[in-house]
Formats: structure tokens, C-alpha cells, sequence
């Protein structure tokens, strides 16, 4: 005898109900790692009113302004560069 049990057909409801709760969720765990990061003393990086600002339990430096980007379809993939001071420091991490 088989002690499987079947389980039953999910709706197409049940599945909408649940994905819309996705966002809800997510920005939970953001907020809460947010928090977590905080508490530990370490340094968050957020956009605020168009500046990328470091935070901290300490201080508040804004780094730069931050321009949008435009509208991006979904599985759109960006390449990235690391700048000059970002290869700078890792070589000198790397010398150390």
C-alpha cells in the first residue's frame, strides 16, 4: 500500500492569490534585512529622492545623484563596468 497522498488540483484562484502576495513579501524581507544590516553597524546603500545615499547608524552621505535608467522588459540583462577608484582599491586590497 501506498502512503502517498494525492494531493489536490491548485485553482487558477489559489495561484493568483498567492503570487499576489509576492510584492507584499518581498518588501518585508527587504525592509527586515534593511533593519538587520542597521542593527549590526553596518552601512546601507538606498536611493532617496534621486541620490544614492549611504546610510548608517551614524551618519547619512549621499554618494552621487542617480538618473532612471528607462524602461526595461522583463529577462533584460545589464552589463556593468567597474570604475577606476573600484579597480584602485581592489588592487590595493589585493597588495595588502
Amino acid at each position: 500500500m501506498s502512503r502517498k497522498k494525492v494531493k489536490p488540483q491548485t485553482t487558477e484562484a489559489q495561484i493568483l492569490a498567492q503570487e499576489s502576495s509576492i510584492p507584499s513579501i518581498a518588501a518585508k524581507a527587504f525592509r527586515d534585512a534593511y533593519e538587520v544590516a542597521l542593527s549590526k553597524g553596518e552601512s546601507v546603500l538606498v536611493v532617496r529622492a534621486g541620490q544614492l545615499v549611504k546610510v548608517s547608524n551614524t551618519e547619512t552621505l549621499v554618494i552621487r545623484p542617480v538618473e532612471t535608467y528607462g524602461t526595461l522588459k522583463a529577462g533584460t540583462r545589464l552589463k556593468t563596468r567597474k570604475s577606476l577608484l573600484d579597480r584602485r582599491s581592489a588592487q590595493a586590497q589585493i597588495q595588502a
